[in-house]
C-alpha cells in the first residue's frame, strides 16, 4: 500500500512539472517573417485602407448614379372642412466631365495603395529579418560576456586558493574579486537590454508577450557570402522609389484634370417628375389628372475663367504640385544612385574587413590561450591576463558586430533595388 501511494503521488508530480513546464516556441527567421506577415497589427490596417480603395475603384462611376426620390403631402383645412393628398416621385441624372478623371483617380489610387501595402509588406519583412539578426548578435555577445563572467569567476577562485597557499597577495586578490564583481552589472544590463528587444521583436510579429520564443540561427552563416553582381544591374526608372514618384505624378495629372473640368466644365442633368394630387371639397375625394415633366439642364461656369476665382487658383495650385513632383522625380533619380552606390562600397568594405577581424579573433584568442597558461605558472601577472581577456572579447564583439553590419547593408541594397530579400547573398 505504501508503495503504491509513494508512485501515484510520484507521477503526480510528474505530471504537473510536465504540464506546468512553459513550452517555448523555437523560431527561424523564415518562421518570423511568415509570422509578421499573418499578425502584424501594421499589415492589417494597410489591408484594411487597401480593402476601402478597391472598393472606392469598383464603384468610381457611382456619380452617374441616378438620384431618385419620392413624396407624399397630406392635408387637412380645417375651417373649410376640406382633405388634400398629394404623392409625387422624380428621378434624375447629373454628367459632368469629372466622371472620367474620378474613375481614373480611384483606378489609380487603388493601383498606388496596391504598391503602398506591398512595400508594407517588404518593410516589415526587412524589419523582421534586421531584428532577428541583432537579438542574435545580442544573443550571442551575452553569451560572450556569460563566458567571461565565468571566465573571471573561475580566476577568482583559482586566485582563492593561490591566496590559501601564499603564492598571491591580497591586493592581487582583491583586484580578481573587483574584475569578477564589475563584469556582473555589464552582463545583467546587457541581459535587460536583450528581454526588452525580444519584447519588441514579439509585438512586431504579433504574438503574445507571455510566450517564450527561442531564435534558431547564427551569425556564422553570413560570414562568409557573396554578391550576386548580375542583379546589379538595374533600370533606375524601375526602382521602387522613383516608380513611387512617377505613380504620384500620374495622379497629380489626373487632379489637375478633374480640377479643370471642375472650373471649366459644362454640366448636363436630366430629371423626370411625375405627380398626382386629389382632394375632398364636398364629401367626395377626386384625384385630378396625373402629371409629368422632364427637363434637361446645360450648366457651364463661368467663374472659372477669372483669374482671381477659388477655381482658376485651385488650377494653379495643381500646376505647381505637378511641377514639384516632377523636381522631386529628378532629385530621386540621383539620390537613389547615390545611395545603391554607397551601399555597394559599404558591403565591399565590410566583406573586405570580415578576414582582417576572422584573424584578430584566432590571433587574441591564441594570445589569451598562452597567457592564461603562462598565469597559471606564475610568469604572467593577473594584469597581463586581463587584458588578454578583455582583447579577445572585444575582438570577438567587432567580428559580430561587422557581420551584423554586413548583413543590415545587404537588405538595405536589396530593398533600394526591389530585389527579394535574400537574392543578393549566395553561400561561398
Amino acid at each position: 500500500m505504501k508503495k503504491t501511494i509513494f508512485l501515484s503521488a510520484l507521477l503526480l508530480l510528474f505530471c504537473e512539472v510536465v504540464f506546468c513546464q512553459e513550452e517555448v516556441r523555437q523560431l527561424t527567421i523564415d518562421d518570423a517573417v511568415i509570422l509578421a506577415a499573418d499578425n502584424n497589427l501594421s499589415l492589417k490596417r494597410n489591408q484594411l485602407a487597401l480593402n476601402q480603395l478597391e472598393l472606392k475603384d469598383k464603384y468610381s462611376w457611382n456619380s452617374v448614379s441616378p438620384s431618385i426620390g419620392a413624396s407624399a403631402q397630406f392635408g387637412n383645412g380645417l375651417q373649410e372642412n376640406s382633405t388634400s393628398l398629394s404623392i409625387s416621385g422624380n428621378v434624375s441624372f447629373r454628367l459632368t466631365p469629372s466622371l472620367y478623371s474620378s474613375i481614373k483617380s480611384a483606378k489609380l489610387n487603388y493601383e498606388n495603395g496596391i504598391t503602398s501595402y506591398e512595400t508594407a509588406v517588404k518593410t516589415v519583412e526587412k524589419n523582421v529579418r534586421q531584428i532577428f539578426y541583432s537579438l542574435i548578435y545580442s544573443k550571442e555577445n551575452l553569451s560572450l560576456l556569460n563566458r567571461n563572467l565565468e571566465t573571471a569567476k573561475q580566476r577568482y577562485d583559482l586566485s582563492q586558493e593561490k591566496f590559501s597557499r601564499g603564492q598571491l597577495s591580497e591586493l592581487d586578490l582583491l583586484t580578481t574579486q573587483m574584475n569578477y564583481e564589475s563584469l556582473k552589472p555589464s552582463y545583467e544590463s546587457a541581459e535587460i537590454a536583450y528581454e526588452n528587444s525580444i519584447a519588441n521583436f514579439k509585438q512586431l510579429l504579433g504574438i503574445n508577450q507571455n510566450e517564450q520564443i527561442d531564435l534558431i540561427g547564427n551569425l556564422d552563416e553570413m560570414m562568409n557570402v557573396s554578391i550576386n553582381q548580375d542583379l546589379l544591374e538595374y533600370n533606375i526608372e524601375e526602382l521602387p522609389t522613383v516608380k513611387e514618384i512617377k505613380s504620384k505624378i500620374e495622379l497629380a495629372k489626373t487632379n489637375l484634370l478633374a480640377t479643370k473640368f471642375s472650373a471649366w466644365g459644362p454640366s448636363l442633368s436630366l430629371g423626370y417628375n411625375a405627380s398626382k394630387a386629389g382632394q375632398d371639397m364636398t364629401g367626395e375625394f377626386a384625384w385630378a389628372d396625373f402629371k409629368q415633366s422632364v427637363s434637361v439642364g446645360v450648366s457651364i461656369p463661368l467663374d472659372g475663367y477669372l483669374p482671381w476665382s477659388n477655381g482658376s487658383l485651385s488650377v494653379s495650385a495643381q500646376k505647381s504640385n505637378l511641377e514639384d513632383l516632377n523636381l522631386q522625380l529628378e532629385n530621386e533619380k540621383t539620390t537613389v544612385e547615390l545611395t545603391i552606390k554607397k551601399y555597394i562600397k559599404e558591403i565591399n568594405q565590410a566583406k573586405s574587413q570580415l578576414s582582417s577581424l576572422q584573424n584578430n579573433v584566432a590571433l587574441a584568442q591564441k594570445t589569451y590561450d598562452m597567457t592564461l597558461n603562462a598565469y597559471n605558472y606564475g610568469s604572467r601577472d593577473l594584469l597581463t591576463l586581463q587584458n588578454a581577456a578583455d582583447s579577445l572579447l572585444k575582438s570577438k564583439n567587432q567580428l559580430q558586430s561587422q557581420v551584423y553590419n554586413l548583413i543590415c547593408k545587404i537588405m538595405d541594397l536589396e530593398f533600394t533595388l526591389g530585389l527579394p530579400l535574400g537574392a543578393l547573398t549566395a553561400a561561398e
